[in-house]
C-alpha cells in the first residue's frame, strides 16, 4: 500500500509537467519614421523707430534697442535635416521709407544686427553667422543668424536679438511714415 500512494503523485507530477511547456513562434515587423524639418519663428515687437538728433551718426540705434530685454527678441524653434542647416533671415521691403516733405531713406540705409539671445537650447543651438551691421538690401532678406546641422541636424529652440541702426549722414531733415513689410523669417531644409 505504501508504494501505491507513492507512484500515483510521481505520475500525476510528469503529466502536469509536459502540459506546462510553453510553445515559441516568432515573427517580424519593420519600423519606419517620416521627421520632417520644423522652422517657426515670432519677435516681440512689431515696430523699430529711430530719433535723429544730428546728422552723423552711421550707426544711429532704433529706440526700442535699448529696451531689456530688447524689443528686437526673436524666438522660435529649428529642426533641420543632416545635410543642411537652418537660418534666421530679416527680409526688407522696395522701400524708400518716405517723409512728410517727400525726402525718402534707402532701405540700404537700415542695417541689423543679431546677437545670440536666451533660450537657445538643443543639438547645434548656438547660432553662427550673426549679423554685425549688415545693410539691408531691397526686396531681399540678409542672413541675421546660422543653425549649424554640422553632420547630426539640428533641434534647437531659437533665442535672437535683432538690433535695427540707420545711417543718418545723408538723411534729410523730416517726419518719416512707418514702412511695413519687414519680416524675420525662419528656415530649415
Amino acid at each position: 500500500m505504501f508504494r501505491k500512494s507513492i507512484l500515483a503523485p510521481l505520475a500525476t507530477a510528469a503529466i502536469t509537467g509536459l502540459s506546462v511547456t510553453p510553445a515559441f513562434a516568432a515573427t517580424t515587423f519593420t519600423v519606419a519614421a517620416t521627421v520632417n524639418t520644423l522652422a517657426t519663428v515670432n519677435i516681440s515687437t512689431s515696430a523699430y523707430t529711430f530719433t535723429s538728433n544730428d546728422n552723423t551718426n552711421t550707426h544711429l540705434p532704433a529706440n526700442e534697442n535699448a529696451t531689456i530685454p530688447a524689443a528686437g527678441n526673436v524666438t522660435g524653434s529649428i529642426r533641420t535635416s543632416k545635410a543642411n542647416p537652418g537660418f534666421i533671415n530679416v527680409v526688407a521691403p522696395a522701400g524708400p521709407l518716405t517723409g512728410s516733405g517727400t525726402a525718402t531713406i534707402p532701405i540700404s540705409s537700415l542695417q541689423i544686427t543679431c546677437a545670440t539671445g536666451t533660450g537657445n537650447s538643443g543639438l547645434n543651438a548656438t547660432p553662427t553667422g550673426l549679423a554685425s551691421l549688415t545693410a539691408l538690401t531691397a526686396s531681399t532678406s540678409t542672413q541675421c543668424a546660422k543653425y549649424n546641422n554640422a553632420a547630426t541636424g539640428t533641434s534647437a529652440t531659437v533665442g535672437i536679438l535683432l538690433s535695427l541702426f540707420l545711417d543718418d549722414t545723408s538723411v534729410i531733415a523730416d517726419t518719416y511714415a512707418a514702412l511695413s513689410g519687414f519680416s524675420v523669417a525662419a528656415s530649415a531644409t
